[in-house]
This record gives C-alpha cells, sequence and structure tokens, in this order.
C-alpha cells in the first residue's frame, strides 16, 4: 500500500505543474527524515517509484481460533472460549458480571496492549485487572493466519506482580521460535489502522468526543499515514528552516524601533530602510560600517566642518606678503629715477600711437589743436622707443606689484558655506567666532597701487585668528562628531550583524519558499486523497445506516474531511423527513451508536486489513428492538466473509439471531462461586437444525403435521446440519494448515453433495468414494449419510424410524466435531 501510495504522489505532481526541484522534495518527504534531510542538505535525490503496478500481494488473513484467560479481572480459573477460524457469527451471551466483558478485555489487552475501557474510566480500573480468587494470571489467543497456519499470542504475569503493565508478552508461529512481544507479527500499524475490537465505551466515545476525534478515528483507517507524516516532516522542517527569518524579521522591526533613539540622519535613514519587508542591504551594510555617506543633517555637516581646510598656509601668507613688501620697494626705487608724471606721459603718447595706428590721421583728442598724422607718428614712435629703455626698471617694478597683488588676493576666499550656521547648537559659539575671523580675513584693502599693496601685506600678516578659530571648530566638531558615533556605533554593529544574518537567510529562502510550496501541496492532497478513500467507507457506512436506522426518520448523506489542525473536523449531512439539519444534533444516543458502528463496522471489510475478524463487546445498548433486527442484518451479511464475534449481555440480540434465522453460533457465558466462569455452546446452526428436526417429528407424532410432510422436510434440516459442522470441521482445519481462505472456499464450493463435504471435512481433501465408505463403515454412520443423502430425493422411507435418523445423524455430527 506504501508504494501504491507513493506512485499515486507521484502522478500527481507530474499532473500538477510543480517544478521538479519541489516535487522531488515531496518524494523525499514520503520516504522519512533520514531521506529528507539528505535532499535538503546535501540535494541527494529520492528515487522515483517505478510506474509498474505493486506485485506485492494482500497480506493473509487472520483469524481467532481460541482464547483462554485466567485470573484476569473477572475470571478466575483458566476458561476457554472455543472458536471456529473461518467466516460466521458467534454470539458470546452472558449477564452482567458474568465475565463476559473481561474476556472482550483480556482479548484487546493482549492484542493492542491496552484496552479503551481502561483509558477512559478512572485509574482503579487499570489496578484492579488481577482477579482476587485466582493466584496466576494468564491470556492465551490462538490465531490462524492465512498462508502460514496457527499462532499463537499469551500473556503472563509472575503471581505477585500488581502492574498490568509488566506482562510478559510472547507470539510464535507454528514450526518458529517463540519471540518477544508482537513485534515479529508485523500488526504495530494494522491493529491502529483497522482495530478489530470496538467495545460499547469506545463506540460512545467516537462520535462524543467530537468532530476532531472523530475526523483522527476516521484517517486512521484510510492508509494515508505516510501522506501525512510526510506533511508532518515539511512542516517540522519549514518551522525549523525559516524559523530564522521570522527571527531576523522580528529583528528588523525591533532594530526599526530601537533607531528611533538615535539623533541622527544615519538612524532616519536606517529606519526608512528597516521598515520595509525587503530592505536594501548593500545600503544597510554601507550606513553601518560607514562606507555611504548622508549628504544632509547633522552628521554630514559636522563631517564638512571637520574636513574644513584653513584657506592658507603660513607659508602661503608669508611668501604673499614677502612679494607684496618687494614689490612695493622695488616700485619706490624705480620711482626715484623717474618721476611719475614722465611714466603717465609716456602711456598717454603710446595710447595716441595706438589709436593712430588703428584710426589713421586725425586731429588730436586731447588738446584739439595738433593733428595725429603720419609725420607725428614718426617722431612720437622715435620718443616712445627711447623713453621705454629708459622706463622698463619702473615698468617691471609695476609688474611685480600687479602680480603680488595678484598672488595675495587668492589667498583670499568668502566664508564656505558650512559657515553659514551650526549644525548642532552645541557649536553655535565656535561657528559664529570662525565666521567672524573668516569675514574679517575676507575683508581686505581694494585698489591696485603701492599703498594698497602694502595695507594688504599689513591685514595677511596680521590674521592668525582665523587659524585659530578654525581649528576650534574643527575640534569642537570632531567631539560632536564622536558622541555621535559613540551612540551609533553600537547600534550599527548590531545592524551589521543583521544584514549578515539575513543574507545567509537570503541564501536559504529559496529552500523554504520550495518548502512551503511542498507543504501547500502536501496539505491539499491529503486532504483530497483522504476524501478520496473515505468515499467507499462512506458508500457501506451508508448501506449500513440504511440497516440500522431502521425505523428512524433521519437519513445520513454524505461524510467529508474538512480543515486541519485544530480546524480539523468531519462533516456529516443528514436530513429529518427531507430537511437538512447538522449531523450529530438530531441524533438520539441508540442513533449515535447506530452511526458508530456504520462508520467503523466497514473497516474490517477493508481489503488491506490482516485481519479478518471483528470483535464487539455489547453494541446493543441503547438500541431500540428495530435497530437491534438491523444489527442482525448487518452483522449476517459481514459475516459472510468475516469472522464476527458479538459479546452481550442483552437477551434481545440472541433473540433477534433466532427471529432472523441467522446461522450463528451462541455462546453463554455463567460465573460461579470464585469467579470460575464457563463458556459453553447453547446453539450453532448444526444444534438449531437438529432441534428443529426433533420439533418437526414432535409435530408429527401429536397429529399437526403430516407424516409425508414430514418425511420430506426430515432429510433437508439433517443435510443442513452435517454440512454445517462439516464446513467448521473442514474450514478450520485448512487454515490451520496455512491454506488461504480463497483456496478454501474454492474447494468446498468445487463439490455438491453431502458426501463429498463430509469427505473434505474428515479427509481435508476430495477423495474417492469408497475411502469415505470404510469411514463410513459404523452402522450410525452409514445410515446418517443415507439419510441426508438419497432421501434428500424421495425422503425419509416410511419403514425407518425419524427419531432413529436424527440421532445417527447427532452421532455422526458428534464424530465430525470431536476429529473422529
Amino acid at each position: 500500500m506504501a508504494g501504491d501510495l507513493v506512485r499515486w504522489v507521484d502522478q500527481q505532481l507530474e499532473e500538477s505543474g510543480l517544478d521538479d526541484e519541489t516535487g522531488l522534495l515531496i518524494l523525499a518527504a514520503l520516504e522519512g527524515d533520514r531521506v529528507l534531510r539528505g535532499y535538503l542538505d546535501d540535494k541527494t535525490a529520492p528515487e522515483r517509484p517505478s510506474a509498474e503496478a505493486s506485485t506485492a500481494r494482500e497480506p493473509g488473513g487472520t483469524f481467532l481460533s481460541s482464547l483462554a484467560v485466567e485470573g484476569f479481572r473477572g475470571i478466575g480459573p483458566a476458561v476457554n472460549v472455543p472458536l471456529t477460524p473461518r467466516p460466521g457469527l458467534t454470539i458470546i451471551a452472558g449477564r452482567n458480571g458474568s465475565g463476559k466483558s473481561s474476556l472482550s478485555e483480556a482479548l484487546e489487552f493482549v492484542l493492542t496492549g491496552d484496552t479503551y475501557r481502561w483509558n477512559k474510566s478512572s485509574v482503579e480500573w487499570r489496578k484492579a485487572w488481577r482477579n482476587l480468587h485466582h493466584p496466576h494470571a494468564k491470556v492465551e489467543v490462538g490465531l490462524v493466519e492465512e498462508d502460514s497456519g496457527p499462532l499463537k499470542v499469551t500473556a503472563t504475569w509472575v503471581d505477585d506482580e500488581s502492574t498490568v503493565d509488566n506482562a510478559t508478552v510472547k507470539s510464535q508461529r507454528a514450526g518458529e521460535k517463540q519471540t518477544d512481544g508482537l513485534g515479529e507479527l508485523g500488526w504495530a500499524k494494522a491493529l491502529e489502522q483497522f482495530r478489530p475490537i470496538l467495545s460499547y465505551d469506545e463506540l460512545g466515545g467516537l462520535l462524543e468526543g467530537g468532530r476532531a476525534q472523530l475526523y483522527d478515528a476516521l484517517t486512521s483507517i484510510l492508509g494515508v499515514d505516510q501522506l501525512s507524516d510526510a506533511l508532518k516532516r515539511i512542516h517540522v522542517q519549514l518551522q525549523e528552516r525559516k524559523k530564522p527569518g521570522t527571527e531576523l524579521s522580528a529583528r528588523r522591526r525591533q532594530l526599526a524601533t530601537q533607531v528611533d533613539s538615535i539623533d541622527d540622519e544615519r538612524a532616519e535613514s536606517a529606519k526608512k530602510l528597516l521598515g520595509k519587508t525587503a530592505p536594501d542591504v548593500a545600503a544597510l551594510r554601507a550606513l553601518a560600517t560607514g562606507s555611504a555617506t548622508v549628504e544632509t543633517g547633522p552628521v554630514a555637516a559636522l563631517r564638512r566642518l571637520v574636513a574644513l581646510p584653513d584657506p592658507f598656509t603660513a607659508d602661503e601668507v608669508n611668501r604673499a606678503v614677502g612679494l607684496l613688501r618687494s614689490a612695493v620697494a622695488g616700485l619706490a626705487d624705480a620711482k626715484d629715477e623717474v618721476s611719475e608724471r614722465s611714466m603717465a606721459r609716456l602711456e598717454l603718447l603710446e595710447t595716441a600711437l595706438s589709436v593712430h595706428k588703428t584710426h589713421g590721421d586725425m586731429q588730436c583728442p586731447v588738446c584739439r589743436t595738433g593733428e595725429l598724422d603720419a609725420e607725428w607718428h614718426s617722431l612720437s614712435s622715435e620718443l616712445v622707443s627711447q623713453q621705454r629703455k629708459e622706463y622698463s626698471e619702473v615698468r617691471r617694478a609695476r609688474q611685480d606689484l600687479t602680480v603680488a597683488l595678484s598672488t595675495a588676493r587668492r589667498l583670499v576666499a568668502p566664508p564656505p558655506v558650512a559657515l553659514s550656521s551650526a549644525p548642532v547648537p552645541e557649536l553655535d559659539d565656535a561657528v559664529r567666532c570662525a565666521r567672524q575671523a573668516w569675514d574679517a580675513w575676507a575683508d581686505v584693502p581694494a585698489g591696485h597701487d603701492a599703498a594698497t599693496a602694502t595695507a594688504l601685506a599689513d591685514h595677511l600678516a596680521g590674521q592668525s585668528e582665523l587659524a585659530t578659530s578654525l581649528s576650534d571648530l574643527r575640534g569642537a566638531a570632531q567631539a560632536r562628531v564622536a558622541e555621535l558615533d559613540d551612540v551609533w556605533q553600537p547600534f550599527a554593529s548590531q545592524l551589521a550583524g543583521w544584514c549578515d544574518a539575513w543574507t545567509a537567510w537570503l541564501a536559504d529562502k529559496p529552500l523554504v519558499d520550495q518548502l512551503n510550496a511542498a507543504h501547500q501541496w502536501l496539505k491539499e492532497n491529503d486532504l483530497r486523497l483522504k476524501n478520496e478513500r473515505l468515499a467507499p467507507i462512506e458508500v457501506s457506512a451508508r448501506g449500513a445506516w440504511a440497516r440500522l436506522r431502521q425505523e428512524s426518520n433521519v437519513d445520513i448523506g454524505n461524510l467529508t474531511l474538512t480543515g486541519s489542525g485544530n480546524q480539523r473536523r468531519v462533516v456529516i449531512d443528514a436530513s429529518v423527513d427531507g430537511t437538512q439539519v447538522q449531523g450529530f444534533t438530531v441524533l438520539s444516543q441508540g442513533e449515535l451508536h447506530a452511526l458508530a458502528l456504520s462508520l467503523f463496522l466497514p473497516r474490517a471489510t477493508m481489503a488491506a486489513s490482516p485481519f479478518r475478524f471483528v470483535v464487539l463487546d455489547d453494541p446493543v445498548q441503547a438500541m431500540d428492538p428495530a435497530k437491534v433486527d438491523g444489527l442482525v442484518e448487518l452483522l449476517s451479511d459481514l459475516a459472510q466473509t468475516r469472522q464476527v464475534i458479538v459479546l452481550s449481555h442483552d437477551d434481545r440480540l440472541a433473540a433477534a439471531v433466532r427471529r432472523a434465522d441467522v446461522d450463528a453460533t451462541v455462546l453463554e457465558v455463567a460465573r460461579g462461586s470464585g469467579s470460575r466462569v464457563s463458556v459453553t455452546i447453547a446453539t450453532d446452526p448444526a444444534a438449531r437444525y437438529i432441534g428443529d428436526a426433533f420439533a418437526l417429528i414432535r409435530e408429527t407424532e401429536e397429529d399437526r403435521l403430516p407424516d409425508a410432510v414430514m418425511r420430506r422436510t426430515l432429510p433437508g434440516l439433517l443435510r443442513f446440519a452435517v454440512e454445517a459442522v462439516a464446513r467448521d470441521r473442514f474450514f478450520g482445519s485448512q487454515l490451520e494448515s496455512g491454506v488461504a481462505l480463497d483456496d478454501v472456499e474454492d474447494a468446498w464450493t468445487s463439490v455438491s453433495t453431502t458426501r463429498d463435504r463430509v469427505g473434505l471435512a474428515v479427509f481435508g481433501e476430495s477423495r474417492p468414494h469408497h475411502e469415505l465408505d470404510q469411514w463410513a463403515a459404523a452402522p450410525y454412520r452409514k445410515f446418517a449419510l443415507r439419510s441426508i443423502g438419497a432421501a434428500m430425493h424421495s425422503g425419509l422411507k416410511a419403514d425407518l424410524d425419524a427419531r432413529d435418523a436424527v440421532r445417527d445423524v447427532e452421532k455422526l455430527i458428534a464424530d465430525l466435531r470431536g476429529g473422529s
């Protein structure tokens, strides 16, 4: 079944459109924790299932062949319950206190290690497991497996043991060594999934526990545990692997709140980035490490103040001052030889020559009387050339002055924007002082003459205050930056660590996304598969309810499993006289039990179950007579393919069996003093037919029935009695020999005469008639076989005594029962 489930999943995956990686993840989860972790950690892909259908055979069926109980609950000395290991209905009847429930609890405990009643009741029930009248405690269960043969399961306790769970449980197949526990039988999962024992308390608890409990009970029999387990594995891995992301997201929100306490632009930028579900990690890391600078805000302004350079160096000032003073001195020396007027006249004459060259002859623009003509130009050019030579020193001195002024003025710049205002109140005074010093430095004298140069030199030489103010400002700004960094850096370290962890998480997130997709797919398909597998059980349950409801006006419709986790539940469509209602609310106690039986009896017929028996303890409690009749009809049909054992203190069940003319064996349980319990056969099909035969004879003797009719009918009743016993013997012996039930059925139905069926019971196989004749050499056997053979067609001869015929058949039946 597990292989079929994996193939089903693989087929659904191919049709679903999921990517291959997610599909392999789901298949790995189906294989178990080790394979799943191998795929998640090392990408070791699981093998995809073969497309070929499974050739594994269904497990062989197991029947109960005996139950022996000693010193357990209400049973003192050992008592044996005779059971025939074949399909059929057995009623174990007994009044309350007879020990009937003790038999059921003993069987349930040995096979499952517990009982539903003990778990539901107080702890005192569990403590009171030992019988007070008998020192030894032992439970022995005989079973027969198809294809294997008999096996035995025993539970024993040392005589002074008070704890029921300290039993020594052994199991043994015929011809094999005895083993501890039931592990070698391979029933652990089947006992949970196809639990073959159902008590009255469990029936009531199934529906009274609520829809979640009913959901769990129903899903336990659907054979989808592998899919549900895979869903749990995926869920565990998903929670484990997305936990870092969840924690980091929570940490991101904490950091976003924490950064509120930091008052600078880095914090503001970090807060904006941290406010996003998927923040820019590179930008956050740059903020944390300081590799990114924020252009606006106090810190940026402070850093600009820290980086604010002096507008000059001492060397530059000294050089500029020297140039100015040197130029002024040189110009003064040159002027001692050449008057200023002479220099002015030369310059005027040079200008006039330039104008004449450009515009030609003209009246002198200065005196308005002379002419600027060619003759003038010639004479003036000679004069200018001569005077230039004479005035060259003055010109060089003037040029030096111009260069010195230009050099000095390049040292003077307007105050930088950074000094416009203080970025933080603590620096107001320092910024104001620096600005004032800078303004004073920038306030230089205007002009191009020697006097200006002298004033400028004096100005430059006296401005040492600016350098001091700027140094003080830079120091104050650096101190404030350090204070802000002292607050920021611890947070920045946390932020950098978060960025590293988030980056690692982002690397794992694709796998988490796959796990999430796998979880969602499994969740949906787990529920779908459960409902698909519930469908045939639902059909059987509705059929069972149709029989059990009898006179009830409640009709049960569809059953649907919905939800998951705490929201899981079973939706039952119901109607009362055609009006839709909530499924549970309209049912009486008896109807609730009938519904529980309807839901859980179908599990006994599931092909995957290794059990071919179902044990019901007091299922008729709270049922009205009509529902009891329906239960007998339902159990009778089930007994065609299953061994059905019903324990009941209610006489209505046995009476309903008799009314329905159902082939059933009724065992009576009685309890005497000292907890002595006995189990006897009250009636079985053969005994019932023999009883009917004697009743037929009595009616004839009392003249209520013609003799001819009696003699025509009697052989048929006797034949039914013999075939019932022969069938029990043949089926029991063959199943104990390891023959499959289907093969036993085929062998039984392959013969049609009663003689041949008796031969199957005696020899275990078809034999020539003369061998059966040898076995039947005793007169009573020979006469009995003749009575149920040829007499079937012609009737019992008139010269034969009818009572003798019945007694001979009784003896034949006793031989068949005894194994003769």
